[in-house]
């Protein structure tokens, strides 16, 4: 029923932003696997594709995290430092993006699909316990462009970490995994453009 959509490369690379204004609308769930069969399609160490993805989509599940990640960004993260920048410069690029991370840290619990990318642990001498981070993010980030290209929107956030264990527990993680990533998903209740970036310019420098 749903195939894969015509979608120019670049513009999905181009627009493919943090989307953290999300309707609750549900996402069917064949486009969901294929959003997670693009994620796998990603490089890893020696092809050991080291990463498993639970989704949650259950109320009751994402109000459980939802909590969690609130009450994360609240002690963490929401510093009086942060509210005191908001009120003296409301109309600046990053007092917009605050907001953006506000809303979502009090709504999380309303995106209809919750993924969580959970990569494997070394178990070799030298790095044992550490996880396979180079190859989570290139299979996030080809999530976030699938998704993208179904016209859903995606956020890369780790707070839900300052919790791990909890909700490890809730959603049966797999002992030697990492629950390094969260991504909520759903399709955006803004609109897609171009974010602001320094130009390549700026930050390419060639042979030294």
């Amino acid at each position: 029923m749903y195939g894969h959509p015509e979608f120019d490369l670049f513009e999905a690379i181009y627009t493919t932003r943090a989307m953290r204004r999300l309707k609750p609308d549900p996402v069917p769930r064949e486009i969901i696997m294929r959003i997670i069969e693009a994620a796998t399609m990603a490089p890893s160490n020696s092809n050991r594709q080291p990463w498993i993805f639970m989704v949650v989509t259950a109320a009751e599940t994402r109000q459980f995290v939802a909590q969690r990640y609130k009450q994360a960004w609240e002690t963490h993260y929401l510093t009086a430092e942060k509210r005191h920048f908001l009120e003296t410069h409301p109309d600046t690029p990053e007092a917009k993006n605050l907001r953006s991370a506000i809303y979502l840290a009090n709504h999380i619990g309303e995106a209809p699909v919750l993924i969580f990318a959970c990569v494997k642990r070394y178990t070799d001498k030298r790095r044992a316990g550490q996880p396979m981070l180079g190859s989570i993010y290139p299979a996030v980030q080809n999530l976030c462009l699938a998704a993208r290209a179904y016209g859903l929107g995606t956020a890369i956030t780790g707070l839900h970490k300052h919790f791990e264990e909890e909700i490890n527990r809730r959603l049966g993680v797999p002992p030697g995994y990492e629950n390094e990533i969260l991504v909520p998903l759903g399709y955006p209740k803004g609109r897609w453009g171009r974010p602001a970036r320094k130009s390549a310019s700026e930050v390419t420098f060639f042979d030294q």
